[in-house]
């Protein structure tokens, strides 16, 4: 007889990776694929739509508002399923401002056991392709350069997640990957949750 309690608990998957690595085009389409899923859309990029960014209010109180935004968007997204779909983590704000954490006083664990899977996207690794490929995005403005470092930070804040994968190839690939990834997990421990 299946848990009644694991019904109940959601199951947040983080699709996280360096500026432009293709997160929303891949979260978009996991919102296809799995009717049960709840988007959560990622919380920097509504700010800085909303005219508060790094610049306006600073490193700290920006990463601070985009942390407590992020936990709203999730808490939020409790009240239509428990499939959460999320445009990046609580823990993606350490690859910005690796002190976020202990300013918040937040522990790295329980913010990371919130969630059920990682799902980290490579950075696009040419960077001619990577900047024509952020001309698209309004918000993101980082060189190539800085993308990967940040890339290597998210993998450093992540990779100790136990349900963590890190895709690379085209967004094709990743999107294709991810989908196997994702049936899998579900099937094997949320079955209640799958499409």
């Amino acid at each position: 007889m299946p848990d009644a309690r694991a019904k109940r608990d959601p199951f947040r998957v983080v699709i996280t990776g360096g500026p432009c690595a293709g997160k929303t085009e891949l979260w978009r389409f996991l919102g296809e694929a799995f009717p049960k899923g709840v988007p959560v859309p990622e919380a920097a990029t509504e700010l800085i739509l909303a005219g508060k960014s790094e610049r306006s209010l600073g490193r700290v109180d920006f990463q601070r508002a985009v942390f407590e935004r992020q936990w709203k968007l999730e808490e939020g997204a409790l009240q239509k399923g428990l499939l959460l779909l999320c445009d990046r983590g609580l823990l993606d704000g350490l690859a910005y401002w690796p002190d976020l954490f202990s300013r918040l006083d937040v522990s790295q664990g329980e913010a990371m056991s919130r969630y059920a899977v990682v799902i980290q996207l490579e950075v696009i690794r040419d960077a001619r392709a990577y900047a024509a490929y952020c001309r698209t995005n309004p918000v993101r403005h980082e060189e190539h350069k800085r993308a990967l470092v940040l890339e290597r930070r998210l993998k450093g804040i992540y990779e100790k997640h136990p349900a963590y994968a890190l895709l690379s190839g085209s967004l094709e690939d990743k999107k294709r990957e991810a989908l196997r990834l994702l049936r899998k997990r579900l099937a094997a421990e949320r079955p209640d949750l799958r499409a």
